[in-house]
């Protein structure tokens, strides 16, 4: 198996410390993090569609006898689990509930259960304060889930370090896809306040990483939060900033890689 730290290289990246700048107030270590609930809205219909469209497609091939693979199983379910905490902050009780069912019926691998549940999901933003993100998968699993959206879109992800890649090059040209750049922004978000919950081995061997860890699971939080703001801007937004943020990030992945790769 994959293990989750491997397919890391985008979170890596947005978890590398900005030593020039400030941090946020860093959350408790179960929060859902505060972010603008316009971009959070933007990040849920597209990872609703994302996980809609997969489970039908799993329930499809489970159906028919055909194999499934798990690179195509795990996102879905990390998928589920970022819904939740969008749910969260965007006052959807019903949502945050009825995702989680179908988060625990891909773990099961019941793939007609789970696409049955995910039809029936809608966004339906309410009130109330966020609370605690969701935890209801024991062990490494919780880590292992978050951090598959980040594989290639053709390996079953969602493609998050791919692009996070691409568009930070150095020297890339032409104009972002400033709506992309605000959804993958509150997604790396979000995984990292689920990453700071559930640190790997290697993060735990002693305190010294583990303040690492925590330290850049939460600068990610903040940094993610700083690109999502700028991305919503639009034809406003500072592109050049945006470009040289993910690549600072990119060019940094390896390091924390390297640190918190599990052996």
């Amino acid at each position: 198996m994959t293990h989750p730290l491997r397919i890391l290289a985008g979170s890596a990246a947005l978890a590398v410390a900005f030593w020039c700048l400030t941090p946020a107030p860093a959350p408790a270590a179960n929060d859902v993090p505060d972010l603008p609930a316009g971009s959070v809205k933007k990040a849920a219909d597209a990872d609703l569609k994302f996980l809609q469209t997969r489970v039908a497609d799993l329930a499809k091939k489970q159906a028919a006898g055909a194999k499934v693979l798990d690179g195509y199983i795990k996102p879905a379910t990390g998928v589920s689990l970022l819904l939740a905490a969008y749910a969260d902050i965007l006052g959807d009780a019903a949502l945050k509930a009825d995702v989680i069912k179908v988060a625990e019926a891909l773990d099961k691998k019941d793939f007609a259960a789970a696409d049955g549940l995910a039809k029936k999901l809608a966004i339906k933003p309410g009130t109330g304060k966020p609370g605690a993100l969701p935890t209801p998968f024991k062990g490494d699993k919780m880590l292992e889930y978050v951090m598959q959206p980040f594989r290639p879109a053709a390996s079953g992800g969602a493609n998050i370090d791919k692009d996070i890649k691409e568009w930070g090059k150095a020297g890339a040209m032409g104009k972002l896809d400033l709506a992309a750049v605000e959804v993958l922004a509150i997604r790396t978000a979000v995984i990292n306040a689920y990453g700071l919950q559930h640190p790997n081995g290697t993060a735990t061997v002693n305190a010294g990483n583990k303040k690492l860890w925590d330290k850049w699971s939460t600068e990610a939080i903040d940094q993610s939060k700083k690109i999502a703001t700028e991305a919503a801007k639009g034809a406003k937004a500072d592109e050049k900033s945006i470009r040289t943020m993910l690549g600072v990030l990119v060019r940094s992945c390896n390091d924390c890689h390297e640190k918190f790769r599990d052996n």
